[in-house]
């Protein structure tokens, strides 16, 4: 109990921090996406289908405060933390390398999943000025910001080898 309490105090933490100081921190000229983070760090670092249920639960939260189109980002988060999680359970976690390239691959498959909904929506955008503009600068963003998330989720939750929420 006490950690679903943990994991949703970092999803609204992470929510609240994204539609106020990050919003305003124009780094490179985007802003960070922590649901995503977060995500991937939990799929990492639960699994499958917890990272899933987090991705669910964070990409609904992020399109109900974004009064965008409902239902882009818990696609997206979903299908990402699921794919986390995938990957955690085959690889070796305790290298920072594993979740700097995961996040990396996560945001540039998050991003195009993305541009696509977009597109089919009615949205004009050109991919390659969208992939160098936005999603590029996106990617270094999210690894500048992955591995203090990630050592927080290590280190301060304890959650690696404590089983299943």
């Amino acid at each position: 109990m006490r950690r679903v309490l943990a994991i949703t105090g970092i999803l609204i933490a992470s929510i609240v921090l994204q539609s106020t100081i990050f919003a305003r921190i124009n780094l490179f000229g985007v802003r960070p996406d922590l649901i995503l983070v977060v995500t991937i760090c939990f799929g990492l670092l639960y699994g499958p289908f917890p990272g899933l249920y987090l991705g669910l639960a964070g990409g609904f939260l992020l399109d109900l405060a974004g009064g965008g189109i409902l239902g882009i980002n818990v696609l997206t988060k979903a299908l990402l933390g699921y794919g986390a999680g995938y990957v955690g359970k085959t690889v070796f976690k305790d290298n920072i390398f594993i979740p700097l390239a995961t996040v990396a691959i996560a945001t540039l498959a998050g991003e195009i999943t993305a541009f696509l909904f977009l597109t089919a929506f009615g949205w004009q955008g050109r991919f390659f000025n969208y992939l160098f503009a936005t999603v590029l600068p996106l990617v270094l963003y999210h690894l500048i910001l992955m591995a203090p998330v990630y050592l927080v989720f290590l280190r301060y939750l304890n959650l690696q080898g404590k089983g299943r929420i």
